[in-house]
């Protein structure tokens, strides 16, 4: 997850990490509309951040 106007790590760059990703079948890259590379311009957006990131690791943790 990314900004759409972030200079230190722009878009296209977190895809050069799919062939490994895809390894792992845990692939998903999304960017969030004129948002920097901290994704807090918008309070909405920094809320979806938090939300995407703890669904993942909802959905990735391992099962007891």
């Amino acid at each position: 997850m990314t900004g759409e106007e972030d200079y230190r790590t722009p878009f296209p760059k977190p895809s050069s990490f799919t062939p490994p990703l895809k390894l792992l079948k845990s692939n998903r890259a999304r960017a969030c509309p004129r948002e920097p590379h901290g994704i807090s311009r918008r309070p909405s957006h920094h809320i979806a951040k938090m939300l995407y990131v703890a669904g993942w690791f909802d959905q990735h943790k391992s099962k007891p």
